[in-house]
Protein backbone atom coordinates (compact mmCIF):
# COMPACT_ATOMS: atom_id res chain seq x y z
CA UNK A 1 0.00 0.00 0.00
CA UNK A 2 1.02 3.57 -0.80
CA UNK A 3 1.19 4.38 3.36
CA UNK A 4 3.67 0.83 3.82
CA UNK A 5 1.15 -0.12 5.90
CA UNK A 6 1.35 2.71 8.31
CA UNK A 7 -2.07 4.09 6.60
CA UNK A 8 -4.05 1.19 7.95
CA UNK A 9 -4.99 2.81 10.96
CA UNK A 10 -5.85 6.82 12.25
CA UNK A 11 -3.92 6.53 15.64
CA UNK A 12 -0.64 5.32 13.85
CA UNK A 13 2.09 8.11 13.10
CA UNK A 14 4.95 6.88 9.46
CA UNK A 15 7.92 7.25 10.33
CA UNK A 16 8.46 10.35 8.93
CA UNK A 17 6.20 11.79 11.49
CA UNK A 18 2.66 11.64 8.98
CA UNK A 19 -0.76 10.32 9.67
CA UNK A 20 -1.34 9.22 5.81
CA UNK A 21 -5.41 8.97 6.47
CA UNK A 22 -5.73 12.71 7.43
CA UNK A 23 -3.34 13.31 4.17
CA UNK A 24 -6.28 10.84 2.01
CA UNK A 25 -8.93 12.94 3.72
CA UNK A 26 -7.09 16.15 2.52
CA UNK A 27 -7.27 14.74 -0.89
CA UNK A 28 -10.79 13.93 -1.01
CA UNK A 29 -11.36 17.53 -0.43
CA UNK A 30 -8.69 18.77 -2.71
CA UNK A 31 -11.16 16.77 -5.85
CA UNK A 32 -14.24 17.84 -4.93
CA UNK A 33 -15.82 21.10 -6.55
CA UNK A 34 -14.70 24.44 -5.54
CA UNK A 35 -15.88 26.32 -2.95
CA UNK A 36 -15.03 29.70 -1.64
CA UNK A 37 -15.65 32.16 1.11
CA UNK A 38 -15.26 36.51 1.23
CA UNK A 39 -14.90 39.22 3.56
CA UNK A 40 -15.95 41.73 1.78
CA UNK A 41 -16.32 45.58 3.09
CA UNK A 42 -20.09 44.73 3.86
CA UNK A 43 -20.63 41.51 4.67
CA UNK A 44 -18.95 37.92 3.91
CA UNK A 45 -20.09 35.53 0.75
CA UNK A 46 -19.79 31.70 0.57
CA UNK A 47 -20.19 30.61 -2.86
CA UNK A 48 -19.72 27.11 -4.04
CA UNK A 49 -20.55 24.93 -7.42
CA UNK A 50 -22.86 21.83 -7.61
CA UNK A 51 -22.46 19.14 -10.00
CA UNK A 52 -25.54 18.02 -11.99
CA UNK A 53 -24.71 14.57 -12.82
CA UNK A 54 -28.19 13.61 -13.85
CA UNK A 55 -31.20 15.69 -15.72
CA UNK A 56 -34.04 13.84 -13.10
CA UNK A 57 -32.64 15.72 -9.93
CA UNK A 58 -34.60 18.99 -8.70
CA UNK A 59 -33.13 22.36 -8.72
CA UNK A 60 -31.71 23.53 -5.56
CA UNK A 61 -31.14 19.88 -4.13
CA UNK A 62 -27.91 18.22 -3.00
CA UNK A 63 -27.11 21.90 -1.35
CA UNK A 64 -23.27 22.66 -0.07
CA UNK A 65 -24.34 25.39 1.72
CA UNK A 66 -26.75 25.84 4.98
CA UNK A 67 -28.05 27.81 8.03
CA UNK A 68 -26.50 27.20 11.57
CA UNK A 69 -28.55 29.45 12.68
CA UNK A 70 -30.06 33.01 11.79
CA UNK A 71 -26.47 34.83 11.27
CA UNK A 72 -24.02 31.76 11.04
CA UNK A 73 -23.93 29.58 7.58
CA UNK A 74 -21.94 26.86 6.50
CA UNK A 75 -20.24 25.94 3.45
CA UNK A 76 -18.64 22.07 3.04
CA UNK A 77 -16.25 21.02 0.49
CA UNK A 78 -15.60 17.85 0.37
CA UNK A 79 -17.81 14.37 0.76
CA UNK A 80 -21.64 15.83 1.76
CA UNK A 81 -22.86 12.90 4.28
CA UNK A 82 -19.36 13.54 5.96
CA UNK A 83 -20.14 17.11 5.99
CA UNK A 84 -23.62 17.40 7.10
CA UNK A 85 -22.31 15.42 10.16
CA UNK A 86 -20.22 18.08 11.13
CA UNK A 87 -22.72 20.25 10.54
CA UNK A 88 -25.58 18.73 12.66
CA UNK A 89 -22.58 18.99 15.76
CA UNK A 90 -22.44 22.34 14.86
CA UNK A 91 -26.39 23.30 14.95
CA UNK A 92 -26.10 21.87 18.43
CA UNK A 93 -22.93 23.98 19.91
CA UNK A 94 -24.58 26.72 18.76
CA UNK A 95 -28.23 25.80 20.41
CA UNK A 96 -26.60 24.60 23.52
CA UNK A 97 -24.12 28.04 23.71
CA UNK A 98 -27.14 30.23 23.01
CA UNK A 99 -29.21 28.25 25.87
CA UNK A 100 -26.21 28.86 27.85
CA UNK A 101 -24.88 32.26 27.47
CA UNK A 102 -28.37 34.01 26.07
CA UNK A 103 -26.37 35.35 23.21
CA UNK A 104 -25.46 33.66 19.03
CA UNK A 105 -22.07 32.04 19.24
CA UNK A 106 -19.17 33.99 17.49
CA UNK A 107 -17.85 31.90 14.50
CA UNK A 108 -14.48 31.98 16.18
CA UNK A 109 -16.37 30.09 19.67
CA UNK A 110 -18.46 27.98 17.26
CA UNK A 111 -15.37 27.00 14.91
CA UNK A 112 -13.35 26.05 17.84
CA UNK A 113 -15.68 23.60 19.09
CA UNK A 114 -16.48 22.11 15.79
CA UNK A 115 -12.42 21.85 14.62
CA UNK A 116 -12.17 20.02 18.27
CA UNK A 117 -15.12 17.70 17.12
CA UNK A 118 -12.89 16.84 13.62
CA UNK A 119 -9.94 16.34 15.21
CA UNK A 120 -11.24 14.02 17.59
CA UNK A 121 -11.58 11.81 14.29
CA UNK A 122 -7.83 11.58 13.54
CA UNK A 123 -6.93 10.42 17.45
CA UNK A 124 -8.55 6.69 17.34
CA UNK A 125 -8.00 3.86 15.25
CA UNK A 126 -11.71 3.19 15.72
CA UNK A 127 -12.87 6.35 13.18
CA UNK A 128 -11.52 8.02 10.11
CA UNK A 129 -11.31 11.61 9.66
CA UNK A 130 -13.84 13.33 7.38
CA UNK A 131 -13.37 14.28 4.27
CA UNK A 132 -14.92 17.47 4.20
CA UNK A 133 -13.20 20.59 5.00
CA UNK A 134 -15.90 23.50 6.12
CA UNK A 135 -16.33 27.32 5.82
CA UNK A 136 -18.25 28.98 8.66
CA UNK A 137 -19.17 32.54 8.42
CA UNK A 138 -21.14 34.74 11.04
CA UNK A 139 -21.68 38.11 11.90
CA UNK A 140 -22.29 38.94 15.75
CA UNK A 141 -21.69 42.55 17.41
CA UNK A 142 -19.00 41.97 19.37
CA UNK A 143 -16.43 40.98 16.23
CA UNK A 144 -17.85 41.98 13.30
CA UNK A 145 -18.02 39.83 9.85
CA UNK A 146 -15.95 36.29 10.80
CA UNK A 147 -14.78 33.39 8.47
CA UNK A 148 -13.26 30.58 9.03
CA UNK A 149 -12.24 26.86 7.35
CA UNK A 150 -11.70 24.03 9.51
CA UNK A 151 -9.60 21.42 7.57
CA UNK A 152 -9.82 17.61 7.85
CA UNK A 153 -7.01 17.46 10.22
CA UNK A 154 -8.91 19.48 12.87
CA UNK A 155 -6.94 23.01 12.37
CA UNK A 156 -8.96 25.72 11.78
CA UNK A 157 -8.11 29.36 10.24
CA UNK A 158 -9.70 32.73 9.93
CA UNK A 159 -9.68 33.98 6.35
CA UNK A 160 -10.11 37.42 4.48
CA UNK A 161 -10.75 34.77 1.68
CA UNK A 162 -10.23 31.46 1.45
CA UNK A 163 -11.41 28.63 -0.86
CA UNK A 164 -11.05 24.90 -1.58
CA UNK A 165 -11.73 21.98 -3.88
CA UNK A 166 -10.50 20.94 -7.84
CA UNK A 167 -10.40 25.21 -8.34
CA UNK A 168 -8.41 26.57 -5.85
CA UNK A 169 -5.42 27.04 -7.21
CA UNK A 170 -7.58 29.46 -9.78
CA UNK A 171 -9.42 30.99 -7.24
CA UNK A 172 -6.20 31.92 -5.16
CA UNK A 173 -4.68 33.83 -8.24
CA UNK A 174 -7.57 35.91 -8.41
CA UNK A 175 -7.26 36.62 -4.60
CA UNK A 176 -4.47 37.84 -5.04
CA UNK A 177 -5.10 39.88 -8.12
CA UNK A 178 -8.13 41.83 -6.39
CA UNK A 179 -8.79 43.22 -2.78
CA UNK A 180 -12.00 41.98 -1.70
CA UNK A 181 -12.07 44.23 1.42
CA UNK A 182 -12.65 47.26 -0.83
CA UNK A 183 -15.85 45.66 -2.59
CA UNK A 184 -19.29 45.31 -1.79
CA UNK A 185 -21.03 42.11 -1.50
CA UNK A 186 -22.61 42.92 -4.42
CA UNK A 187 -20.08 44.02 -6.50
CA UNK A 188 -17.69 40.84 -5.49
CA UNK A 189 -20.55 38.57 -6.67
CA UNK A 190 -19.41 39.09 -10.28
CA UNK A 191 -15.96 38.20 -9.35
CA UNK A 192 -16.43 35.32 -7.57
CA UNK A 193 -18.77 33.96 -10.42
CA UNK A 194 -15.98 34.50 -12.49
CA UNK A 195 -13.77 31.96 -10.40
CA UNK A 196 -16.25 29.64 -10.23
CA UNK A 197 -16.62 29.37 -14.18
CA UNK A 198 -12.71 29.63 -14.70
CA UNK A 199 -12.19 26.89 -11.74
CA UNK A 200 -14.74 24.63 -13.80
CA UNK A 201 -13.87 25.15 -17.12
CA UNK A 202 -10.28 23.98 -16.30
CA UNK A 203 -11.70 20.72 -15.74
CA UNK A 204 -14.31 20.54 -18.42
CA UNK A 205 -16.87 18.04 -16.46
CA UNK A 206 -20.61 18.20 -16.40
CA UNK A 207 -22.61 20.64 -16.17
CA UNK A 208 -22.99 22.58 -12.55
CA UNK A 209 -25.00 24.99 -11.32
CA UNK A 210 -23.71 27.77 -8.50
CA UNK A 211 -24.77 28.63 -5.22
CA UNK A 212 -24.27 31.68 -3.34
CA UNK A 213 -25.37 32.85 -0.11
CA UNK A 214 -24.58 36.25 2.09
CA UNK A 215 -24.38 38.02 5.45
CA UNK A 216 -24.57 41.51 4.49
CA UNK A 217 -25.56 45.12 6.25
CA UNK A 218 -27.94 44.98 3.44
CA UNK A 219 -30.17 42.14 4.56
CA UNK A 220 -30.05 42.98 8.27
CA UNK A 221 -26.92 40.77 8.62
CA UNK A 222 -28.30 37.38 8.61
CA UNK A 223 -27.40 34.34 6.60
CA UNK A 224 -29.34 34.17 3.70
CA UNK A 225 -29.37 32.93 -0.48
CA UNK A 226 -28.40 35.43 -2.64
CA UNK A 227 -31.44 35.95 -5.18
CA UNK A 228 -31.31 33.95 -8.19
CA UNK A 229 -31.73 37.14 -10.53
CA UNK A 230 -28.32 38.57 -8.69
CA UNK A 231 -26.30 35.46 -9.79
CA UNK A 232 -27.94 34.84 -13.21
CA UNK A 233 -26.60 38.55 -13.84
CA UNK A 234 -23.39 37.90 -12.11
CA UNK A 235 -22.56 34.56 -14.05
CA UNK A 236 -23.41 36.93 -17.38
CA UNK A 237 -21.26 39.85 -16.75
CA UNK A 238 -18.70 37.18 -15.39
CA UNK A 239 -18.96 35.25 -18.96
CA UNK A 240 -18.12 38.79 -20.40
CA UNK A 241 -15.00 39.69 -18.43
CA UNK A 242 -13.92 36.19 -18.86
CA UNK A 243 -14.62 36.70 -22.54
CA UNK A 244 -12.49 39.93 -22.62
CA UNK A 245 -9.52 38.77 -20.94
CA UNK A 246 -9.60 36.20 -23.93
CA UNK A 247 -9.55 38.66 -26.45
CA UNK A 248 -6.71 40.62 -24.40
CA UNK A 249 -4.22 37.72 -24.37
Amino acid sequence: MSGSMYDLSVATYSQEGRIYQVEYATKAVENSETVIGVKCKDGVILAGEKQKFSRLLEDNTNKRIYNIDTQTGMAICGKLPDGRNILQRAKAESSQYQDMYAIPASANVLSDRVAQYVHAYTMYSGARPFGSATFIASYNTFDGYELFMIEPSGNKYAYHACTHGKGRAVCKSEFERRSFKDLTCQEALVYIAKMLILAHEEFKEKKYEYEMTWITDNNGRKHQSVPQDLINNAVQQAEQLIEQDQMGE
